[in-house]
């Protein structure tokens, strides 16, 4: 696609952007706070080294604590509620591991929720819980999470993404004691699980307290406006001075080869593979994938959706998950489009202010032999700019060979109390060695702390002819003109908790022929009670001029109820919308329900109906879970389906599949166990036993 390719601004397009801008200038002017009058200055202090490790046992009455570093001071992170309970914190090391305790007082101790058992559950995050968020790399631009809640469970989130194996991710420990005025956690993070420069000896650190029936978390130490979101955080993190460098050998190569059999009516079958992580210095890491195993690995299921591009889904397979953030975006790679394959290689890290994802993997015993690869290369400038190049390859040998290459720049800036980017992107493809089409983006947004409007706009186009066999494309041969407000707060007293308001607007015309294309204009508005009901609207209204003769009249409203939203596992909700999508009449109904059947067992139910002019499509999941303990569970899930939800979503099947798992994970290189009757991703069920052990060497 040539610059001559791309057509100017129509009349229509015209007006809206200018439309637009002055909007977003009238209503930013007049809800904009004054600016910051007090320039911030990132706090720089001493980490004092204790003479032994402390004991992690929920106790704080080990000598270690008596000199470490002593916090007292938390705020709010958003809001200017008032702190009501207070916490004292205290962070010390030994020079391998960094040891955080947190004393949460609490004189309403019946009001925490404390209900998530199972180790690295998501869950952690909406009961009452601590976090230690930590820039291992001093650059100001990503950070890991460790949580734990009042009862102990523990779950994290290490910068890049890894995979749920214990021995792969790495292991650390925290202890939780309840006491008559709150409870104590400590934590013990060991430096070697996190990427860190050589020689490092200074370390980005933020302490975080959340309690379930606040909206507003607390923490230390305070964040200025511009930096109250959590992707924000990392650019105004404290410095933290180590008394000593951390340890400069590279963490242990681990290797996990599993074996994996499945007895079938038909017969047996056994299957061997191999897992290696292989860190390459002390911020890449290298994982090589020998014969991977993704039938035992239960998939998101597709929801019921009619609309004119396919449905993203997300990919949870482990090989997929290590240091995704540092590969290509969805448009280049979207990973469940990559099926099983023999062997796979990955290098994801960042060395300095470059961050660096490479994949590739090749399949020989599937039906058609497969080579892909995807790489993204991404250099930061300062804390809110940067640049970087991101390419894939998807050679399909006797059917086809795509090439895709994309370059991206941004440039942030903070002004007053919003932080502010202009970015640009342009891609190429070629099939088969043959030039293609591409597309190109530019954009601005503009962010700002709970109770402000965000805005964004963004002037796209994309060819007819752009080809990613390997991403995810939505309505090419277009440019298009996209806007929109985004609204969101949260309040720490009173009925409401938090309310979300998203309003915007999409039109494009075709740039093969220059004529219109689409146009939609959209608005949703949610809020959560205090008490855990919540409401929701949504509606849009457009058009669209699917070909030469064929135009559709698209129009939706739908309403949403739902209760106990903040209670674990016993939340639901029933929607209900109607509309005209596609040329049909179109008919919602969903209502979802947990329960929680005794303390270590729930199940979770959902259906949903859509009922078209030509057929009605119906979807059940029902899903029990047993906890057993942090680290084992048994699971069952059935998923019913009539229909898919978009005949381009790939990701609905049509049947009924009932599957039965249990799962064992270890610590301290003990052996994973699953043990699996049916086929998680099956589009009905399976007579099948298959039964995967994991043994770290």
């Amino acid at each position: 696609m040539t610059r001559s390719d791309i057509p100017m601004l129509s009349p229509l397009a015209l007006r809206f952007a200018l439309a637009s801008l002055v909007a977003i200038n009238v209503t930013t002017t007049a809800l904009a706070s004054p600016r910051i009058p007090d320039a911030w200055t990132r706090p720089r202090l001493a980490l004092p080294k204790a003479s032994a490790p402390p004991i992690i046992n929920g106790n704080l009455d080990d000598p270690a604590w008596s000199s470490a570093l002593r916090i007292k001071a938390f705020d709010r992170f958003t809001g200017d509620a008032p702190v009501v309970e207070k916490t004292d914190a205290w962070v010390t090391t030994d020079g391998k591991t960094l040891y955080v305790a947190f004393h949460c007082h609490d004189k309403e101790p019946e009001k925490q929720r404390k209900s998530e058992t199972q180790r690295g559950s998501q869950a952690v995050w909406g009961d009452d819980h601590v976090t230690v968020m930590i820039d291992s790399q001093h650059l100001h631009r990503g950070m890991s999470v460790f949580s734990v809640n009042a009862i102990g469970t523990q779950v994290d989130g290490l910068e890049g993404g890894t995979a749920g194996n214990i021995t792969w991710a790495g292991d650390w420990k925290a202890s939780v004691r309840n006491t008559d005025d709150g409870w104590i956690a400590e934590l013990a993070i060991p430096f070697s699980m996190m990427r860190h420069p050589k020689g490092a000896d200074s370390i980005g650190l933020v302490l975080m307290r959340s309690m379930n029936r606040e909206a507003n978390p607390m923490v230390w130490p305070q964040i200025p406006v511009e930096g109250q979101s959590m992707g924000a955080i990392p650019q105004f993190m404290p410095d933290l001075q180590l008394p000593s460098p951390m340890p400069d050998s590279r963490p242990e190569t681990i290797i996990l080869p599993f074996t994996l059999g499945t007895i079938k009516p038909d017969g047996q079958r056994a299957r061997f593979g191999l897992d290696i992580k292989q860190p390459i210095s002390t911020t890449l890491t290298g994982l090589v994938a020998i014969n991977p195993d993704f039938q035992t690995i239960e998939q998101q299921v597709a929801s019921v959706n009619l609309s004119y591009n396919e449905q993203f889904v997300e990919d949870r397979r482990p090989f997929f998950a290590e240091g995704s953030q540092f590969l290509p975006d969805v448009e280049l790679l979207y990973t469940r489009r990559i099926g099983q394959f023999d062997s796979g290689m990955k290098v994801v890290g960042r060395q300095g202010p470059t961050s660096i994802g490479f994949l590739s993997t090749m399949a020989r015993s599937t039906p058609n032999d497969r080579d892909t690869m995807a790489m993204s290369v991404n250099q930061a400038s300062g804390l809110f700019s940067g640049y970087g190049v991101s390419a894939t390859l998807d050679n399909q040998y006797g059917i086809s060979s795509n090439r895709t290459v994309r370059a991206f720049a941004n440039h942030g800036w903070v002004a007053g109390d919003r932080r502010n980017s202009i970015y640009a992107v342009k891609s190429q493809s070629w099939l088969n060695d043959t030039l293609r089409g591409g597309d190109s983006d530019i954009g601005i947004t503009s962010n700002a702390t709970t109770g402000k409007v965000r805005y964004s706009f963004l002037r796209s186009v994309m060819s007819e002819d752009f080809i990613s066999t390997l991403g995810l494309l939505r309505n090419p041969d277009r440019i298009n003109y996209n806007t929109n407000l985004h609204i969101t707060n949260k309040f720490d007293r009173g009925s409401v908790l938090t309310y979300d308001l998203d309003a915007g607007m999409d039109i494009a015309d075709r740039i093969s022929t220059g004529k219109f294309f689409y146009k939609t204009l959209y608005s949703r508005v949610s809020t959560l009670l205090r008490s855990g009901w919540s409401a929701g609207m949504n509606a849009s209204q457009g058009d669209r001029q699917q070909d030469d003769v064929t135009r559709y009249d698209d129009s939706y409203a739908g309403i949403n109820i739902g209760w106990n939203q903040r209670t674990l596992f016993q939340g639901g909700m029933v929607s209900i919308g109607r509309g005209r999508q596609i040329g049909q009449s179109v008919r919602d109904f969903g209502v979802s329900q947990g329960i929680l059947v005794s303390k270590p067992f729930s199940v979770y139910t959902r259906y949903n109906q859509q009922q078209r002019t030509e057929r009605t499509i119906r979807q059940t999941i029902i899903t029990g879970t047993l906890r057993l303990d942090t680290l084992r569970t048994v699971s069952l899930r059935l998923v019913s389906q009539n229909g898919t939800g978009n005949a381009a979503n790939v990701g609905a099947q049509t049947g009924t599949n009932l599957y039965l798992a249990y799962a064992q994970k270890s610590r301290s290189g003990g052996a994973d166990y699953f043990f699996v009757v049916g086929d998680p991703n099956a589009p009905n069920t399976r007579n099948q036993v298959t039964l995967k052990v994991i043994k770290p060497l």
